[in-house]
């Protein structure tokens, strides 16, 4: 096993998000800045150091790993990384051990039995790519039927290759870059850009709506926390749940679900009122006035936001003119706001606070984003459909209703039977070879996913891959790379280098045009030609390889961790708009009033009915982490959070068994009766309640699967995965209900019945009524 013992990974994530949330000076070795490391027993024998980025997701955390006789023993940050700043969260920190899972596939797998029988055999990599070649060479006569579903937050080789055969069906299980669909299409349509970066280091005051900041977006979080240290910043976080950052923000405001982006209005409309606009940036900056905004506003009074959202009138007018009068302040919103149907009109909503009052692309403002376009090596085929990808949400339904034909699947660092709405019916569709006749998975693990596929092939895991990535996360732009100092164990394979094998078993003889597209040598030479083919980063590989990230902008002051450059801290470049204007039609904001109306079948909940969330947690993402053992070994469980008060008049205690029932089914679980929660909203937390990823994932040392490799033995698991309640996934009785034409889903907007378990219910059981789910989308459809 890994030499860094459980109790040392425990102190170092529970120290980590401590100085998150109330830094203090300190001497611990864990809160150092990173940057070397030793062998654990032979004191000064320095590992072997490379660098590493954190691709869990998309904020693409800067780091190194760190090895011993060719095996990973740690991954950190980069102490002078401009984003990450020496700092990793506790799912960066554990990301190693997924390398040496000793439920992790090894081997190609061919099933040899029904789909999800988990029967499987080993075949040799040479025929697992010459039957995928077969199969897609089959379907090229209508390329369209060849489909990949795309985990990854960029499109990369997936997109490349559906557009080598001709194909234009890219389905993606998440919003590729940061933010979901709802809020980059809000932003798109006001700024021209999919993203905005809060300025929190240098904002005097902080506007939350639905954002857990804390637990979710560590560079993020760290610059918050300067705020708070260097700039005492005000933190008001307007949520239905006492989440992290709601927990250590100046005011929590509890509000009733949805109602977000009509306080946000009201706060609008008052502002103007007050005279606390910046008239000229307005006039300046966007398409219309403060007079006529003032006159689009005058439905959305504080007394009618109140009304809606629970909040007093007068904490919204007071919380208006504080964050008016407190220059410069910020606005962040996310998916509490965003995953709903109103989702897209909300963030307008909000982002129009921080436009009023003049706190666009200024110093402690919401700034536009600076990031590099990360290319692909060249020459590229042409894109068969320039439009971004939609979700997945709706595929299993338009398969099941024939309303897409599909000859070939291809899945990829997603997990759609576990992770997305409506699950069940995935299972339904992937068991049936009439509708989707060949699937093959490319997965270091078994997920709930693979279990169906009829083929196998096992990717590398992050410390084994090169990549080349950017993200808006700092106000500076940066790239970071990926060096991997150990080879992929057994016979696993990059993505990008088996699909290469597959293009050349199509095109041997480069005469179908396809082969000329995949001349890379392998995923290293991809990178390089990337980086190549990345406007700002041409010939700048070898610096990246060097630093591990690029430019190269100073050091960190681990005292205040600002970026030092010639002895002074690095001042950042504002004000990106005044050369060249937005990215809009007119080069200004477009600012037009949200419509926003509150849920109809919100203000008519019955008793017992709940609006359900559900959230993230600062261990886990999503389905990817859960057979790391020291995060599981954290958290695993996720007892169903209802406000004491509800459950009292409901006859339900804390740690009783419950059914939560929605439109199509009831799963059962346990209640955690919490003050922390609005009294009529339930709130349950992703990533638990998994059937398959390995015997840590199901809390079951004795599962060992029957493809295990005994190489990877791991006596912590053998002796220390003691606990046995994994939870419940929430997933399966959620119905469909997309926001946007990308098919974004509103996750938060299911209304739920909570009521105690009946004779015979067990923790952890669901069942659902796949004909509702199907019933729920054809009348979505019309």
């Amino acid at each position: 096993m890994p030499e860094i013992c459980r109790r040392q990974f425990l102190a170092a994530s529970g120290a980590l998000a401590a100085a998150a949330a109330l830094p203090t000076p300190a001497a611990a070795m864990e809160l150092e800045l990173g940057g070397k490391n030793f062998h654990q027993l032979r004191t000064y024998q320095a590992r072997m150091r490379s660098h590493f980025t954190c691709t869990l997701c998309p904020y693409y955390d800067g780091g190194f790993s760190y090895a011993e006789n060719g095996r990973i023993q740690k991954t950190e940050g980069n102490p002078d990384h401009v984003a990450s700043r020496g700092k990793f969260c506790a799912k960066g920190l554990a990301s190693f051990l997924g390398a040496y899972d000793p439920d992790r596939i090894l081997t190609p797998l061919k099933r040899v039995g029904p789909r999800g029988a988990g029967k499987w055999k080993e075949i040799s990599w040479e025929d697992a790519i010459a039957e995928v070649a077969a199969k897609v060479g089959e379907a090229l006569a209508e390329p369209d039927a060849i489909v990949v579903n795309e985990g990854g937050f960029t499109d990369g080789p997936a997109a490349r290759f559906l557009d080598t055969v001709g194909s234009r069906s890219l389905l993606r299980s998440c919003t590729a870059g940061l933010g979901g669909g709802a809020k980059q299409s809000a932003l798109k349509g006001m700024l021209g850009s999919a993203f905005i970066l809060p300025d929190m280091e240098h904002s005097k005051y902080v506007l939350n709506f639905g954002c857990n900041i804390l637990e979710t977006a560590l560079p993020l979080a760290q610059r918050l926390t300067d705020g708070v240290v260097n700039n005492r910043l005000k933190l008001v976080t307007f949520d239905v749940r006492l989440s992290n950052t709601a927990g250590r923000s100046n005011e929590w405001v509890p509000v009733f679900p949805g109602s977000d982006g009509v306080i946000a209005l009201a706060m609008c409309r008052h502002i103007l009122e007050k005279g606390l606009a910046d008239n000229d940036f307005i006039a300046t900056w966007t398409n219309t006035t403060a007079e006529k905004l003032l006159a689009e506003l005058q439905p959305y009074t504080v007394e009618s936001a109140s009304a809606q959202s629970g909040v007093p009138a007068k904490t919204i007018q007071r919380l208006a003119v504080e964050f008016a009068k407190n220059h410069p302040a910020t606005v962040i919103s996310m998916n509490g706001v965003s995953r709903r149907k109103s989702g897209l009109e909300a963030e307008r909503a909000c982002l129009m606070l921080a436009v009023i009052t003049g706190n666009i692309e200024n110093e402690g403002g919401c700034c536009l984003p600076r990031q590099y376009d990360i290319g692909v090596p060249q020459p590229a085929p042409k894109r068969r459909d320039p439009t971004p990808p939609p979700l997945n949400h709706a595929f299993p339904f338009q398969v099941i209703t024939g309303m897409r034909k599909v000859k070939v699947l291809i899945n990829h660092r997603s997990n759609p039977v576990y992770s997305a709405p409506a699950a069940s019916v995935w299972k339904d569709a992937l068991k049936d070879e009439k509708l989707i006749p060949f699937l093959v998975d490319f997965t270091p693990f078994m997920s709930e996913t693979a279990e169906f596929a009829d083929l196998i092939l096992p990717d590398v895991v992050g410390v084994e891959r090169h990549d080349l990535v950017s993200s808006p996360t700092a106000l500076w732009p940066w790239a970071s790379i990926s060096l991997p100092t150990v080879k992929p164990l057994g016979q696993a394979r990059d993505v990008r280098e088996t699909l290469k094998k597959i293009v050349e078993s199509l095109d041997p003889e480069g005469q179908k045009g396809m082969k000329a597209f995949w001349a890379f040598a392998n995923a290293k030479q991809w990178v390089e030609q990337a980086c190549n083919a990345t406007p700002g980063l041409e010939g700048h590989y070898k610096k990246l390889t060097v630093k591990g990230f690029w430019p190269d902008y100073g050091k960190v002051d681990p005292a205040n961790r600002q970026v030092i450059k010639d002895g002074e801290p690095l001042v950042a470049p504002y004000g990106l708009h005044k050369a060249k204007g937005f990215a809009t039609s007119t080069g200004k904001i477009q600012l037009t009033t949200p419509q926003l109306q509150a849920n109809p079948r919100h203000e008519n909940l019955k008793p017992g009915e709940f609006v359900l969330t559900t959230y993230k947690v600062a261990y886990h993402v999503l389905s990817m982490t859960s057979n790391l053992k020291y995060l599981s070994e954290i958290w695993h469980s996720n007892p169903l959070w209802i406000n004491k008060e509800s459950a009292k008049a409901l006859g339900i205690r804390d740690g009783d068994l419950v059914r939560v029932s929605s439109p199509v089914g009831y799963l059962v679980t346990k209640v955690s009766a919490t003050n922390a929660i609005h009294p009529q909203v339930a709130g349950l937390a992703t990533s638990a309640g998994r059937t398959s990823y390995g015997r840590v994932a199901q809390a079951d040392p004795e599962l060992i699967a029957p493809y295990a490799q005994p190489l990877l033995v791991d006596e912590d698991i053998v002796d220390n995965v003691w606990w046995r309640d994994k939870g419940v996934n929430p997933n399966e009785i959620i119905p469909i209900a997309a926001v946007t034409q990308n098919g974004e889903q509103a996750w938060n907007d299911t209304v739920v019945s909570i009521a105690p378990a009946q004779s015979g219910d067990v923790h952890g059981a669901i069942h659902v009524d796949n004909a509702k789910h199907i019933a729920i989308f054809k009348q979505l459809m019309g």
